[in-house]
């Protein structure tokens, strides 16, 4: 693997075309004026590559919005489990949108040593193509090391002046490229690909005010500070930055019979710690019931219990809450502004 080919701006469509006629091709189309979706495409000509970031992130592909799991009926008894394993592509994810489907691989399938089904039967059905890309005045993805990430995809696509550069990652990515007309890359162009890295972390503006790895330690040291309650007061509870995030894997389970009686669907979909019923337990204590606690819970949650619990936080830099924020919340300012506290503190 690693080896490398050119591959030309009008062999594109072309290619994925012939991907589409043979399995499911899922990738960034245009939405309105200046709004991006990953979606199933029809046509090869609606995708588009030249994107920062789309509204939702390329996880539904693995994790849907909501998924049946099982099909329940009553005579004869069956319940029988949903999994949908059919091949498909997931084509143009940006490097942070790669990262967050590793975490989701640990959170699903490693975390707690029980792979969920249902899950790894997606994940195994994918055949991933990456693109590499530049950031804008949102993204931070330099600060939490997911700028550069290639791990988990079959190929990687980065642009140069012709096209793409194509580098062939796994034996799945040499398959799918067995179908694209490709060439010889020219010594200036690989020279181009590798600028690429230093020129995307250049362009990154927007920076945390703390190495990700002293975030556990300065936020346990603001748990109680006014922060998360002037935060609380713009935030409307919507949820919005949940569903927009790469990373985030919290589901609802419900169920529901027929008018009959006899049979029923149990499915799973997204659910939200911004929500004021996420808490609820038995006995009806909601011990998340203020909405700074839950304010407060998304940013440690974030970037403090499972940064220590996996290593790293479970951000990927996209900047998709904050630019999609109805409130104008920033993540980011949210996190300089507890850094800064807390270094005044010490200090």
């Amino acid at each position: 693997m690693g080896q490398k080919a050119a591959l030309e701006t009008g062999n594109l469509s072309p290619w994925l075309e012939r991907l589409r006629g043979k399995t499911p091709v899922m990738a960034p189309v245009k939405r309105g004026r200046v709004s991006f979706a990953f979606s199933w495409i029809g046509d090869a000509r609606e995708v588009r590559l030249d994107y920062v970031r789309t509204v939702l992130p390329p996880k539904q592909a693995l994790l849907p919005s909501r998924e049946d799991l099982l099909t329940l009926r009553r005579e004869p008894s069956l319940a029988a489990p949903v999994i949908a394993d059919s091949p498909f592509v997931l084509f143009g994810i940006h490097p942070c949108d790669l990262a967050a489907i590793n975490q989701l691989d640990w959170s699903m399938l490693k975390r707690h040593n029980v792979e969920d089904p249902f899950y790894l039967a997606r994940r195994n059905a994918a055949t991933i193509v990456a693109l590499d890309c530049m950031p804008d005045k949102y993204c931070f993805c330099s600060s939490v090391g997911s700028c550069h990430t290639k791990g988990g995809a079959d190929l990687l696509l980065t642009p140069i002046e012709a096209g793409y550069l194509v580098e062939t990652l796994t034996a799945k990515g040499a398959a799918l490229l067995r179908g694209a007309k490709t060439r010889a890359p020219k010594p200036e162009e690989l020279k181009a690909a590798q600028a690429w890295p230093e020129e995307k972390v250049r362009r990154s503006t927007l920076r945390l005010g703390a190495d990700v790895s002293e975030l556990p330690r300065l936020f346990d040291s603001q748990h109680d500070s006014e922060i998360w309650e002037k935060t609380a007061q713009r935030c409307y509870g919507c949820g919005t930055c949940t569903n927009a995030c790469p990373t985030c894997f919290c589901f609802d389970v419900r169920e529901q019979p027929d008018l009959s009686l006899g049979a029923a669907t149990r499915w799973r979909q997204y659910d939200s710690c911004q929500f004021l019923e996420f808490a609820i337990v038995a006995g009806g204590h909601n011990f998340r019931g203020r909405r700074p606690d839950r304010v407060r819970h998304r940013w440690f949650r974030k970037f403090v219990y499972l940064n220590r619990e996996h290593g790293q936080p479970f951000c990927v830099g996209c900047g998709r809450c904050s630019q999609q924020c109805t409130a104008g919340i920033s993540l980011v300012d949210v996190i300089n502004s507890v850094v800064a506290e807390a270094k005044e503190g010490v200090a």
